[in-house]
């Protein structure tokens, strides 16, 4: 041990020596130091009996001033990231083809910016014309479809209101082709050449002209928003209908600035007028069809709404009035199914948590413009058309924005309704190949979620599901072609500002049909069975080559399921479409001058 303390010590001096910087440099000086001499000063200090007089000096003081100016540092703007599409054109172009053959085409055309007026034209149409694929839609006739759609509109801006007109055209065509060849009928009717005998397609011309108020809530003003709207649907087998309706509300504002609340009185005055005309009145007399001629609504609802932030609460009353006109009973009453309307919100955190609870119902006429929108195969005539009224709807729910961009809403809703439309086969057609209308009492039970979120500004996703109990069903046995369940998902994803892709589902499960089957004597029955579930899964690709000029592809049923919302008619099965669109029209409709 002493040997290592020796030899540690001895390792440290070294270190320390060689660590010292070695001047080599050698200076010459002569130099010899000496002390100098000093005399001393004998002579003593004289003190003065008198203070002196201080000498009056004349001065001033100039305040300065202070230069207090604030010049702070220029605040450079925050680089917002760039959009996928940089300009938004006015115009557009896109035309697609698909499989089986399948013609796509869409026309947008709006003018430029304009403080005055604004006007556009929107065209789109999609039909299918090839025969069935498939061993299972063979069994089926000739059924090509084509949907035409055109909205022409003109909205002119003043100064404290907007007049708004629009006129749209659209033209739906749909073959009843919802029977089998199994079932014996004649082969001529599964041939193209057949196929306007079994054509079922309506148009439908509407057009619209408003006056809405420009005010904001702080305006003392009275605004309002009336419109006056009239339709008109034919259908190939000439039956009419023409409809003219009024929709209109007023509300005043009374802003209370120092709780940042506000008291909105408000009334709807809402008026409608259906009249029919049916082709075969004539023709089926002596079964005696109650007939609808005409049929009349006025609706009223006053009601007034108080809030404060994210709080508020709606108290008010629907009174709608009622009444049908019949071909052998026009003594039906008129009828006044009055309904509570009241709602309370409570804002629980602020733009994440609110949830709301309330209470209201409606008057809604099943026109026939509705029903065909909703079933295109329904049989030429309707015996009756009927009011659904719901006097008492319990609703209630959950809302907010859980992240960034990331919004929630969970509802859920419990009615009594009376006359509900449902969507039952006509038996008593020869074909078997039409739908008639049955109305039902019952109680609906609704409950709805949906959550959509937006990731870094390129991806977009949504997802939606539905259920629907039936319950104390009256006048039918199962709710005909309502689905319990339904679920749907779509999402869409931006990369690199060139390329979206677009993915969605769409599943139904839980609908009854009736269906028709042959004994062992051939004769005809009918059983009630549960459909199998609807389901479709799709994919779309867009590359965007340029400014104005892309490319799209969209694939559709892809698990190539032939799914049928209605037992029997069956929709395409799996189709794709691919096509081009061009923009256009980004620059100003007038003429640069020279």
């Amino acid at each position: 041990m002493k040997k290592i303390s020796v030899i540690t010590i001895c390792l440290l001096f070294i270190g320390i020596a060689f660590s010292q910087p070695i001047d080599s440099a050698r200076f010459r000086l002569e130099f010899t130091p000496k002390i100098q001499n000093f005399h001393k000063i004998s002579q003593p200090a004289v003190i003065p009996e008198e203070t002196p007089e201080l000498p009056e000096v004349e001065y001033e003081i100039v305040p300065q001033t202070i230069d207090l100016t604030f010049s702070p540092t220029p605040i450079k703007p925050l680089k917002l990231p760039e959009e996928v599409m940089k300009k938004l054109y006015r115009n557009f172009l896109k035309v697609g083809f698909g499989y089986p053959l399948t013609p796509l085409g869409e026309l947008c055309i709006h003018n430029f910016d304009n403080s005055k007026f604004s006007y556009g034209l929107n065209v789109n149409h999609i039909s299918g014309w090839a025969r069935p694929i498939g061993e299972k839609m063979k069994n089926f006739a000739y059924a090509p479809f084509s949907d035409t759609r055109t909205h022409l509109f003109l909205n002119t801006f003043f100064k404290n209101q907007t007049l708004y007109t629009s006129v749209d055209y659209n033209h739906k065509v749909a073959h009843l082709y919802g029977f089998d060849k199994r079932y014996g009928f004649p082969a001529i009717l599964y041939d193209k050449s057949e196929r306007y005998n079994l054509k079922n397609n309506f148009h439908h011309v509407g057009a619209e002209i408003g006056l809405r108020s420009n005010y904001v809530p702080e305006d003392a003003k009275l605004k309002q928003d009336v419109r006056l709207s009239y339709d008109f649907v034919t259908t190939y087998q000439a039956n009419k209908e023409n409809h003219i309706g009024i929709v209109s509300n007023f509300v005043y504002d009374i802003v209370f600035k120092q709780l940042n609340g506000l008291l909105r009185p408000q009334l709807d005055i809402n008026f409608d007028n259906y009249i029919h005309n049916w082709s075969n009145t004539q023709t089926i007399l002596d079964s005696w069809p109650n007939f609808t001629r005409y049929s009349l609504q006025t609706e009223f609802i006053p009601s007034a709404k108080f809030s404060v932030r994210e709080y508020y609460i709606r108290l008010g009353i629907g009174i709608p009035i009622i009444k049908s006109f019949r071909t052998y009973y026009p003594q039906d009453r008129v009828q006044c199914p009055v309904f509570p309307v009241a709602e309370v919100q409570l804002g629980l955190v602020p733009g994440i948590l609110s949830i709301y609870a309330g209470v209201d119902g409606n008057t809604k006429y099943n026109s026939l413009k509705d029903l065909l929108y909703e079933n295109p195969f329904l049989k030429t005539g309707q015996d009756s058309l009927h009011f659904t009224k719901t006097q008492l709807s319990v609703f209630g729910g959950v809302k907010g924005n859980l992240v960034k961009k990331l919004n929630y809403h969970i509802s859920t809703r419990f009615s009594n309704t009376k006359d509900m439309v449902f969507f039952f086969l006509d038996t008593a057609s020869r074909l078997k190949n039409q739908f008639n209308v049955v109305y039902a009492d019952l109680q609906l039970l609704n409950v709805c979620a949906n959550l959509n979120w937006q990731v870094v500004d390129k991806i977009y996703l949504n997802l939606e599901g539905n259920y629907w109990g039936y319950f104390n069903l009256a006048n039918i046995e199962v709710p005909w072609y309502k689905p319990e369940w339904e679920v749907a998902f779509s999402g869409k994803y931006y990369l690199k500002k060139k390329f979206i892709f677009d993915l969605n589902m769409k599943m139904g499960f839980g609908s009854y049909a009736l269906v028709q089957y042959l004994d062992a004597e051939n004769n005809l029955f009918y059983q009630t069975e549960k459909m199998n579930p609807v389901l479709n899964f799709g994919v779309g690709f867009e590359y965007l080559v340029s400014k104005r000029f892309s490319c799209f592809a969209t694939v559709n049923n892809i698990g190539f399921q032939h799914f049928a919302k209605y037992y029997g008619f069956n929709n395409l099965g799996f189709n794709a479409i691919a096509g081009v669109t061009y923009s256009f029209g980004d620059e100003s409709l007038k003429k640069a001058k020279k």
